[in-house]
């Protein structure tokens, strides 16, 4: 079967708002970037405002380890934190009658399957793009469904892995265009409200909408998963 791509975008952008999980989900990860954004913006503030001053060495620099402490700190956690709230989504966007708690606890039992397939498509796609590129983009595809594999079809990570790879085989192009489609439409999205939220001096606002669609990526890998021909958990809209 193949992919429906503008459908199934559509359809990704359409369960952010129709699925109540899936819209508190995003909610707080968009919540979560925000602060995170606003902590590291005022601690570049601070540091801005300490610089204009021309202070010694010795003043500037535990503020220059503060700001890279928070910032290197902040990141693991958000991307610890990310992963969780990921797959707790997918679990959610693949069974539109789990609720938050029963989404959340499935996503804490695969939590480290996913975080390592995560890890190693991460690392297998940025040797490719670092390499040619071409082999980055391609490996993204034919490994993009591994870790909904992993969360909703509770396989292991090898499994997972291989399963993804064979089952995007003569759906690689579905896979790719709906992909482009998808970071092209957040792209745009964020653009826009970034820029208006910037004018009036409250960028977290635009950051945190760019955020919350931005949460429309892993709802698009479960719904090309189920339309590729893997069984589509009760509950859930099928494809036309």
């Amino acid at each position: 079967m193949g992919i429906d791509v503008l459908g199934v975008v559509g359809d990704s952008f359409g369960t952010l708002f129709r699925n109540r999980t899936v819209a508190i989900l995003a909610i707080i990860g968009a919540l979560i970037s925000a602060a995170f954004s606003f902590i590291l913006t005022s601690q570049v503030t601070s540091l801005h405002g300490l610089m204009s001053g021309a202070p010694s060495l010795a003043t500037v620099l535990p503020s220059v380890f503060s700001l890279v402490g928070v910032f290197g700190i902040g990141v693991l956690v958000i991307y610890l934190v990310n992963i969780f709230i990921e797959g707790s989504l997918m679990t959610a966007a693949s069974d539109a009658k789990k609720n938050l708690g029963a989404a959340a606890g499935q996503a804490i039992g695969r939590y480290l399957y996913f975080l390592v397939t995560s890890i190693i498509v991460s690392v297998a796609v940025s040797i490719g793009l670092v390499l040619l590129v071409i082999p980055g983009i391609y490996l993204a595809v034919k490994l993009s469904l591994a870790p909904v594999e992993v969360v909703v079809g509770k396989k292991g990570v090898v499994e997972s892995l291989k399963s993804s790879w064979d089952a995007t085989n003569g759906n690689a192009w579905g896979v790719l265009f709906a992909g482009a489609a998808m970071l092209i439409a957040v792209v745009i999205i964020s653009l826009i409200f970034t820029g208006i939220f910037a004018l009036v001096g409250v960028q977290s606002i635009g950051q945190f909408i760019g955020t919350f669609f931005g949460y429309a990526f892993p709802v698009l890998l479960v719904l090309i998963y189920q339309q590729i021909g893997m069984p589509a958990k009760k509950g859930t809209r099928k494809k036309r």
